[in-house]
């Protein structure tokens, strides 16, 4: 025999979500470090020590005299000599001028003439002592320093970190549901 039946089918709501998972992202801060450094300079003047001999005098003892030397000598020997005899001569003449004066003025002058030139004999060092001159003229030393420096160039740039929050969304995959079927013979259904 066929009974009539009723047939329920259910079906649960079913619920999904999509999980955002929390992030965090850190770039460590970076420093770049530029050092430039200058050299020093030293820079040196010097003046070269001089040491002046002077051997004239020297060579002058020796007779080894240079051409103006020897002229200029026998300039100023030409120059006394002349000298010497325009006073000579001078005196001479006023001897012979003063007649007031007795007695024989030509054989005095004759007497105080001499035939022999008195000659002088000497010890000396050839060159002499203390004819050789020196000069020392010292030398300098001058030193300057050109300070180079160093300069320090620093970039600093930040650290940077993010964070994201997690976030759970939910959502309904299924919903809740109820099927009635009812199978069988005629069932007769009031309202």
């Amino acid at each position: 025999m066929n009974l009539p039946h009723i047939q329920l089918a259910q079906s649960f709501t079913k619920i999904g979500w999509d999980v955002q998972r929390p992030t965090y992202t850190f770039e460590p801060a970076h420093t770049q470090l530029h050092i430039e450094q200058k050299p020093a300079e030293m820079i040196l003047h010097r003046t070269q020590p001089v040491v002046q001999i002077d051997q004239s005098q020297c060579r002058a003892d020796m007779d080894l005299k240079s051409t103006a030397q020897q002229n200029a000598e026998f300039a100023a020997y030409g120059r006394k000599s002349v000298l010497e005899y325009i006073a000579r001569v001078t005196a001479e003449g006023e001897q012979m001028g003063a007649i007031e004066n007795k007695g024989n003025v030509i054989a005095d002058i004759a007497k105080g003439k001499k035939f022999m030139t008195d000659h002088q004999f000497g010890y000396g060092n050839v060159p002499g002592n203390l004819s050789l001159h020196m000069n020392g003229i010292p030398g300098e030393l001058n030193i300057e320093w050109k300070l180079g420096g160093t300069s320090i160039d620093v970039q600093q740039t930040p650290f940077h970190q993010r964070y994201e929050k997690g976030k759970i969304d939910y959502y309904i995959q299924q919903k809740n549901r109820l099927n009635i079927q009812v199978s069988g013979d005629n069932v007769d259904t009031l309202y």
